[in-house]
């Protein structure tokens, strides 16, 4: 995740969905939030 400022006329929400849409394409990483201790409980991996 960028944490550059907004450029002049871009707006949040498609900063945002840019974002998470990339996160989506990566099914490795997604499972990887997942593994930590925390909320290893939720998944069967």
């Amino acid at each position: 995740m960028a944490r550059r400022p907004l450029r002049s006329g871009e707006k949040l929400a498609d900063r945002v969905h840019d974002q998470l849409s990339d996160i989506a394409a990566r099914p490795e990483l997604v499972r990887s939030f997942f593994r930590h201790p925390s909320v290893a409980y939720i998944s069967d991996l």
